[in-house]
Order: C-alpha cells, then structure tokens, then sequence
C-alpha cells in the first residue's frame, strides 16, 4: 500500500497489520531512521537479537534464504525483524515468496537510498496489501521548519524567529546530519537555558556538507562565481577534500552532457531528465533543466576535460590545491557565457 505523508508517522507507531515496509528515497538519514525506528517497534520489549539484517546480492545469490529467515521462529523472542538493504528489483520474486510463507510474528523491512522510481519493486508494494510503502524525502521548507522545532522542543528548548530562519537555511539534506547538529546544539547551550539565539546556532551550525556540494554544483553550472568562491573556500576550509570537489562536478557535469546528446537525438528534455539513473529529486529537476539548456555537449566535455586536469592536480599540487581549484572552478563557470559576480 502507498502511504500518504499525513499516513507515515501512523503507521511507523502501528505497523501491526502489515507484513513488511519498503522504505526509500533519497535521504538516506531519513531512511535509516525509519528502518530503525520500525524494527524496535515491532520488536517492542523483545530481544533486539532478533534483528537479521542482509543485503540484497546475499538475497540474489541464495533466493530460498530470505523465505527460510522469515519463516523461522526465535528460540529467545517471540519476534522477529528481517532487514535487506539495498533492496531492488531483482530480488522481487524471492521477496514475494518469503512472504508467502512468513511467520505472523515476523516482519520484513526493504530499504534502499534511493527513490526507485519505475521500479517493478516499489511498483508491487505501492499495490501490495500487505507491504507498506514508505517514501523520505529531504526535508524542506515547513517540513524542516516542524523538525527543528520538535526536535528542540524534546531538548527543552525553543528557538526565535531569527533562530529559526538561520537554522532553517543553513540545515537541509540528510536528516540524520539535521538531527546530530541539533544534538550539538542542545549541549552547547546547556542544560539550563530554554531558548536557543541567532549567536547560538552561528557559534555550532555551519552549512551542511550534503547541501552545499549541490550548491557548488549549482553554482558552476549556473555561473555563480561569488557562490561557488564562497562554498570551494568554505568546505574545504572544513575539511572537504578538493578531490571530493572535483568528482561531485564531474558527475553532474556528465549528467548534462548526457542530457546534451539526449537533446541532439530529438529526446524531449523533460523525458531525457526522468530517463536520469539514479533518479533526479524531484526538487532538483528546474536547476537541472536551466543548466542543461545552457550547456551543450561540446561545453560539457571541455568542462570534464578541464575537471580531470583539476583531479590530477589536486592530487599533485596538494599544497596550493585551494587557488587552483577555485581558479579552475571559475574558469569552468565561464565557458557557457555570462556570469554572475558578487554586487
């Protein structure tokens, strides 16, 4: 069954009358959370040994074991959960067999980072009566502005308006990245304060790491340069290997290539862009399709052309690896024309 967002948190609190859930989508935090969340509230007060967690090529290269795991019965739990990760269509028939003979007191949960879109799997337990559905997408917008707020609310805590609008854009992505700086906040402003600052959240949360190399990626396509300055100097200021930098521009630098020839071959671009693997967020897809009718296929490869030269010297010139980068990012932004500077 596919489950309605206002349905989720009912059913992640009652799962009882379904048999498994697939859960996925692109946050990955988000994805582990409800995985977890799931498996202790089935198990309730059992033993959380009865817990199996497999993967999916475990699944394709013995197909009878997951209908035998999910069949057994615990000698110390009258429960128990069966976790595959990275579940997709291959394992289909073996997953519908299994619950063919399932214990009633065992559950099954699929996951996968991922939004499967089209897939045959979550094309059957979207239809299944016994399967339950469960998308997670980034938080975003009133979303990411209800987590923070509930979140602060179990520390205690509140947070003001200016608080708030500063959490909120500095936060997004991965929710188990929200949730652990939130926890960092929460302990650098103690035990006896009830309301978080402006000064606060500046002194403890920084733009996350997930966001922001969409940002960069965003902002060479889009001939950003004051952004994607700010974002190359900053995260690697924090850590982030140039290296890093370098491949997260390559791939999305191929994907527009890709659409680029998609586009030449008479492809309608809006197809082209729903035909992407992994799928494109759905949130993504306008910035996506304004830098792909901005750059051509030939552009597309100069760009690659030039990343792999920034890849080899990144690894070269690791000492002067922050100028180069950000020069050779510069030069990228600017093959496709006009560029926006800061004011």
């Amino acid at each position: 069954m596919k489950l309605a967002t206002r349905d989720i948190e009912t059913f992640l609190r009652e799962p009882a009358k379904a048999a498994g859930a697939l859960i996925y989508g692109l946050d990955g935090g988000q994805v582990r959370q409800r995985v977890a969340r799931l498996a202790d509230v089935w198990l309730g007060t059992a033993d959380p040994m009865a817990k199996l967690e497999l993967s999916s090529e475990e699944i394709e290269a013995d197909p009878a074991r997951l209908a035998d795991e999910l069949a057994s019965m615990s000698l110390m739990s009258p429960k128990r959960v069966v976790i595959i990760r990275e579940a997709d269509d291959k394992i289909l028939p073996a997953i519908q067999q299994a619950l063919e003979l399932r214990a009633k007191d065992n559950f099954l949960i699929l996951y996968a980072n991922d939004s499967l879109s089209k897939t045959k799997l979550r094309e059957w337990a979207e239809r299944s009566a016994s399967m339950a559905a469960v998308p997670c997408y980034k938080d975003e917008g009133a979303g990411l502005d209800t987590l923070i707020r509930d979140t602060l609310k179990g520390y205690g805590l509140g947070a003001g308006p200016e608080a708030m609008r500063y959490l909120s854009a500095q936060l997004g992505g991965d929710r188990q990245i929200i949730l652990n700086e939130l926890e960092k906040l929460s302990l650098y402003v103690g035990d006896e304060a009830e309301e978080v600052s402006l000064d606060d959240a500046a002194q403890v949360v920084g733009e996350n790491n997930d966001k922001s190399l969409d940002d960069l990626c965003a902002a060479v396509a889009g001939g950003d340069l004051a952004t994607l300055c700010r974002l190359s100097d900053r995260l690697q200021a924090e850590g982030m290997v140039g290296l890093m930098l370098v491949r997260a521009l390559m791939r999305y630098f191929s994907r527009l290539e890709q659409l680029s020839l998609a586009r030449s071959a008479g492809q309608n671009l809006d197809m082209a862009i729903d035909a992407l693997r992994p799928p494109v967020f759905f949130k993504a897809k306008p910035a996506l399709k304004a830098h792909a009718t901005r750059w051509n296929a030939d552009m597309c490869a100069e760009a690659l052309g030039r990343l792999q030269i920034l890849e080899l010297d990144s690894k070269r010139f690791s000492d002067q690896s922050l100028s180069r980068l950000a020069h050779g990012f510069m030069e990228i932004a600017q093959l496709a024309g006009a560029v926006r500077r800061a004011a």
